[in-house]
């Protein structure tokens, strides 16, 4: 099974992208930071058309160190371990799109840094917040007893980067306008991917956060 989000209609929060700016929640950025993350935030209003998808598979066949789906697609490093209690996962695919892009490269082009990485952030914020959407549509289509893993990306949790091209086999991202660049960076940049399990609720609970297990204290992507 696969499923397209799009169009999606979400409102970017400021607050998330000062965060992705590098101001944490509490903090308050100087009036002219705030200002221009509400200029941008404005200017984009009508223009930008953040999309996501996923395909969900059976789990063939886990270890500590890989996890198979149906069909041979093998997943190697801890993603064996943080998905281990999964019988299913989602492969999924999300992009803020390539208009913020632009947005950004032009600010930059005319020497306008700041104005650039504000549209930088924002892309950002509302990649994620796509994969929230992808979230709430998958955790309202479990069965009773099922829940959802944490969500894991080629290049954190022991996922290397590489894997991004077994993500790609899994799911058609041309279908939201994504591509995979040999670098193995997705275009548009604001775009994310990775893999949720579902699993026995109980399974899911008992097993934990992984993040805690993680010797990455500072990484951004702790929950």
């Amino acid at each position: 099974m696969s499923r397209v989000l799009d169009p999606l209609d979400i409102e970017p929060d400021p607050a998330e992208v000062l965060r992705y700016l590098g101001y944490p929640s509490g903090v308050s950025p100087d009036a002219r930071i705030a200002q221009r993350v509400a200029g941008a935030i404005d200017a984009s209003r009508g223009k930008l058309r953040p999309r996501g998808m996923y395909a969900l598979y059976e789990v063939a066949y886990r270890t500590p160190r890989s996890l198979t789906l149906a069909g041979g697609s093998t997943f190697t490093g801890t993603i064996g371990d943080f998905l281990g209690q999964a019988d299913r996962a989602a492969v999924f695919l999300a992009t803020a799109g390539p208009e913020v892009v632009a947005m950004a490269e032009e600010a930059m082009r005319a020497r306008d840094t700041l104005g650039g990485l504000v549209f930088h952030a924002l892309g950002a914020q509302l990649a994620e917040a796509v994969v929230e959407r992808i979230v709430e549509d998958l955790r309202g289509r479990l069965a009773p007893g099922e829940a959802l893993t944490l969500r894991y990306s080629p290049g954190y949790c022991g996922i290397s980067l590489a894997q991004q091209r077994t993500i790609f086999e899994l799911i058609d991202a041309a279908r939201i306008g994504v591509e995979l660049l040999p670098s193995l960076i997705m275009k548009p940049v604001k775009s994310v991917s990775g893999l949720i399990g579902i699993g026995p609720a109980g399974a899911v609970t008992a097993y934990g956060n992984p993040c805690a297990r993680c010797p990455l204290a500072d990484c951004r992507m702790r929950r």
